[in-house]
C-alpha cells in the first residue's frame, strides 16, 4: 500500500508518529506522513523528523513519498518516528492555493471556457498561467475584486474521492489545458469550494475562504499568444 497521505484526512496536522518502512542513506518511506510531496504545482512541505531535517518531499514510482533527510538517517525498520511539519510555511501554502481557486473561478465564471496551463504554489507567492486574449490593469483589478469578495463570504472548503465515471460526468472538473496530465493519478481528489467551484486538486486547502485574509495580485505578464500569467500574494 502507498503511503498514506495524512495531508488529505486533515491539512491542520502538524505533528505525527509514523513506522519506518524503508531507509536509504537519506531517503526516508514511512507507513504515513503529513508531509505534502511535490504534485500539481504544490511545492513540497519542509520540517523535522526525528530532529532531523526534512529538505524535500517527492513520490515514487509506487506512490510512496520519500523524505529527503538533511543526513543518512539510522532508523530501524519499523521503528516508530516523530515527523513535525514548518506549520507557517504550510498555512502560508494553503491559504496560497485556495487562493488559486477562488481566481480560477473567478475567470470561468466571468470568461467562459477558460484553461489553465501551468501554476505553482510557493511559500510566499503563487502563480498562475492561463489562456486568455487579453489581460490589462483595469481586467486584473476587476480578478482581484472579485477574488476578496469570495474570501468575504467566509465559504467552507472540503475534499472528496472520486471514481473515473464521476470525472467522465464532470469533464469541467479537469482545468488543466493538457488533459493528460490527470492520467498518471491512480487516485481523484476534488476540492470544492462549497457553492462556488470544484475542481480536480491534490494539495492542501484552508477549511474557509475567509482565513486567507486578502488576495493582492502583485504582477501581470504575457507568456507567448494567448497566455497569460499573474502572480499573486496573500
Amino acid at each position: 500500500m502507498p503511503t498514506r497521505k495524512i495531508f488529505w484526512e486533515d491539512a491542520y496536522q502538524k505533528e505525527f508518529y509514523a513506522k519506518v518502512l524503508e531507509v536509504n542513506g537519506n531517503k526516508l518511506i514511512l507507513d504515513q506522513t503529513c508531509f505534502y510531496a511535490n504534485s500539481g504545482g504544490q511545492i513540497a512541505d519542509t520540517g523535522e523528523i526525528n530532529g532531523i531535517r526534512v529538505l524535500d518531499v517527492n513520490y515514487d514510482e509506487n506512490e510512496n513519498i520519500i523524505h529527503f533527510l538533511e543526513k543518512e538517517a539510522n532508523f530501524n525498520l519499523g521503528e516508530k518516528v516523530h515527523g513535525k511539519i514548518d506549520w507557517e510555511r504550510r498555512y502560508n501554502i494553503m491559504k496560497l492555493h485556495t487562493s488559486a481557486h477562488i481566481i480560477s473561478a473567478v475567470l470561468v465564471k466571468n470568461f467562459g471556457d477558460i484553461k489553465f496551463t501551468g501554476s505553482q504554489i510557493y511559500p510566499d507567492r503563487a502563480r498562475m498561467d492561463f489562456n486568455i486574449e487579453k489581460l490589462d490593469d483595469s481586467l486584473v483589478k476587476f480578478i482581484e475584486e472579485e477574488a476578496n469578495k469570495i474570501v468575504k463570504m467566509d465559504l467552507p472548503v472540503r475534499s472528496r474521492i472520486i471514481s473515473k465515471d464521476d470525472l467522465e460526468r464532470n469533464p469541467s472538473l479537469k482545468r488543466l489545458l493538457d488533459s493528460s496530465h490527470y492520467e498518471k493519478f491512480k487516485t481523484l481528489r476534488v476540492v470544492e469550494i462549497v457553492g462556488l467551484d470544484e475542481q480536480l486538486d491534490g494539495g492542501t486547502h484552508v477549511k474557509s475562504t475567509s482565513e486567507i485574509g486578502y488576495i493582492k495580485i502583485v504582477k501581470r505578464e504575457n507568456k507567448g499568444k494567448n497566455n497569460r500569467r499573474i502572480t499573486i500574494v496573500v
